[in-house]
C-alpha cells in the first residue's frame, strides 16, 4: 500500500508497511529476491510469509516471494494439454501451480498480493518457451508501473 503526500517541491510516495508487488520469471537476473518460498497451497504460503515477516523492523523493505509453476495458453484446454506429460515434482518441494489463460494468471497474481499471501511472484514455466513468451508479452507488462 502506498500513500501519496504532496510536498512543495513535488509529489513523493511513502510506503506504509508493504513493498510494491514484484512479478518476474524464474532466472531473470535483473530481479533479486532473497526469500522465495515454495508451498503447495496459498494458505501455506500465507502462513510462511507471516512467520518470515513477523520479527522484521522494516516490513516495507522485506519481500517474501512465492514461486508459482505456470502453463498458460489462449485457451485453458490448450494449457492443460501442454502439461499433460509434465510430471509433478517428486522431491516433495511442490509449489502452487496455475494452468489456464494469461488473464487468469494476472488475476491470481493480483489476488496473491491483495490477500497478503506474498509480496512478489516468481513464475516458473512448466511447458517451456511458449508459456515463457506469453508471460513476457502479456503477464509481466500488466504489472509494470
Amino acid at each position: 500500500m502506498s500513500v501519496d503526500i504532496a510536498e512543495a517541491a513535488g509529489r513523493t510516495t511513502i510506503s506504509v508497511g508493504r513493498p510494491q508487488l514484484v512479478v518476474a520469471l524464474r532466472g531473470d537476473t535483473d530481479v533479486d529476491l532473497p526469500i522465495v518460498v515454495r508451498r503447495p497451497t496459498l494458505r501455506d504460503a500465507q502462513r510462511a510469509r507471516n512467520v518470515l515477516r513477523s520479527g522484521q523492523r522494516d516490513p516495507a523493505n522485506f519481500i517474501v516471494a512465492l514461486e508459482v509453476e505456470v502453463a498458460i495458453a489462449a485457451h485453458p484446454a490448450s494449457a492443460r494439454a501442454s502439461v499433460g506429460a509434465v510430471p509433478t515434482d517428486s522431491t516433495g518441494s511442490e509449489t502452487v501451480r496455475y494452468i489456464g489463460t494469461p488473464h487468469g494468471l494476472i488475476g491470481l497474481i493480483r489476488d496473491i498480493y491483495a490477500a497478503e499471501v506474498a509480496d512478489a511472484v516468481i513464475i516458473t514455466p512448466l511447458d517451456g518457451s511458449a508459456t515463457e513468451a506469453r508471460i513476457r508479452e502479456e503477464v509481466i507488462p500488466a504489472f509494470v508501473a
